[in-house]
């Protein structure tokens, strides 16, 4: 790539292709800006000096040596691939009741005994279906009705059954899978 400066845009990196692009049409512009003055056939109204004006084919050989003198670009760098970071794997105990009380305060701002969303109930947000299906009625009819130990209690069972993706957010938040 060549560097070109200009004050009004500062630098432009462009590729050889492109500068010698730019270079031909510069000398194409000057040709036929020349040829088109002096086809006129006026005559100046002073004395002018006349210069010899090199050929348009002249003025791009010298371009186009102008250009293979310069440098190639040097090879692109090989960047060593980024080695992915792992999270240390988390060991939780699901009987550390702890673990149960920062899931309930992400589900629920820990209170246990909340029914505001239709149709979960409970500090850790149990679907009506799911406090059912895992023995949850024989302590209460709602995860609402229910006291802290006993959520915990069938949070264990759903846990053994579907793992902590039964709380998909929370549990992904808190680092438990």
């Amino acid at each position: 790539m060549s560097e070109v400066r200009s004050s009004s845009i500062g630098t432009v990196r462009l590729p050889h292709g492109a500068v010698a692009t730019l270079a031909f049409v510069a000398v194409m512009m000057v040709s036929v800006v020349t040829s088109a003055t002096s086809a006129k056939g006026e005559e100046p109204s002073a004395p002018t000096t006349t210069v010899e004006q090199p050929d348009m084919y002249t003025a791009m050989a010298d371009i186009a040596a102008a250009i293979a003198a310069i440098p190639a670009p040097p090879p692109p760098t090989t960047v060593a691939p980024r080695q992915v970071q792992t999270r240390p794997a988390v060991v939780v105990d699901p009987s550390d009741p702890g673990v149960w009380d920062a899931l309930a305060h992400c589900e629920t701002r820990g209170n246990w005994a909340t029914d505001s969303v239709p149709g979960f109930a409970g500090g850790l947000g149990f679907a009506n279906g799911t406090w059912a299906s895992n023995g949850g009625t024989e302590f209460a009819d709602s995860a609402a009705d229910a006291t802290r130990e006993q959520q915990i209690e069938i949070a264990q069972r759903v846990l053994e059954g579907s793992g902590w993706g039964a709380w998909p957010g929370c549990s992904s938040l808190l680092g438990l899978r």
